[in-house]
């Protein structure tokens, strides 16, 4: 599995707002997860199966775009 980290700026109650997209290794989406306070467990407790979990890149964001993708979130 193949991830990107986004990061957008903190919320206004200084929460933070990072997660992954989560592809498959042929590029199929699988969904958005979310950072919250675990780290980068959250994608291995999110998709347990997962043998091999590969993070290619961290880039920053939009809030707007954050919150596009966490609508897609599978850790909720």
């Amino acid at each position: 599995m193949l991830t990107m980290k986004i990061n957008a700026t903190n919320d206004t109650n200084g929460n933070p707002r990072r997660g992954w997209l989560c592809y498959k290794n042929g590029g199929e989406f699988l969904g958005f997860v979310d950072e919250g306070y675990k780290g980068w467990p959250a994608v291995a407790l999110a998709f347990p199966r997962s043998k091999i979990i590969i993070e290619l890149s961290c880039v920053d964001c939009t809030p707007e775009f954050y919150r596009d993708h966490e609508r897609k979130a599978v850790n909720r």
